[in-house]
């Protein structure tokens, strides 16, 4: 099992995870500060990159888009698992209402991606999740 200490930092650490057999390139945010930024602001991701979202505890997460300009998939992730997915959610908002959403089930970990990522490297529940290394 890995285990992260949480930090103070607002500066995420850059990392690799293996989802199933694709290997996406992330910033862990582990601080609340990291966490509420999110990718809020940026102007896109790369196809290989996302974020990485680290906690010390499993429950059911509650995310919004705010502040953000492009659409995410998302995977939830438990003990080195995927346990849920949400593909295509929007950055534009709903009747003036930033977009929220949350896991259906508790999560250690929320991997951000870009909107298509779920489909084109066929993700599945159950598939495995390892952060390879920290390298900053």
């Amino acid at each position: 099992m890995i285990r992260f200490r949480m930090s103070e930092s607002t500066t995420p650490t850059k990392s690799t995870v293996t989802i199933g057999s694709s290997l996406v390139k992330v910033e862990i945010a582990d601080s609340l500060v990291s966490q509420i930024r999110g990718l809020s602001g940026r102007e896109n991701l790369s196809p290989d990159h996302g974020m990485l979202f680290v906690y010390a505890n499993k429950k059911i997460r509650n995310f919004w888009m705010n502040d953000m300009r492009f659409p995410l998939d998302v995977l939830w992730i438990a003990d080195g698992k995927v346990v849920g997915m949400q593909e295509n959610i929007s950055h534009e908002l709903v009747q003036g209402e930033v977009v929220r959403f949350k896991s259906n089930e508790p999560a250690d970990m929320a991997l951000e991606v870009y909107a298509g990522f779920l489909v084109d490297h066929g993700v599945n529940i159950g598939d495995s999740a390892v952060l390879d290394r920290v390298a900053n």
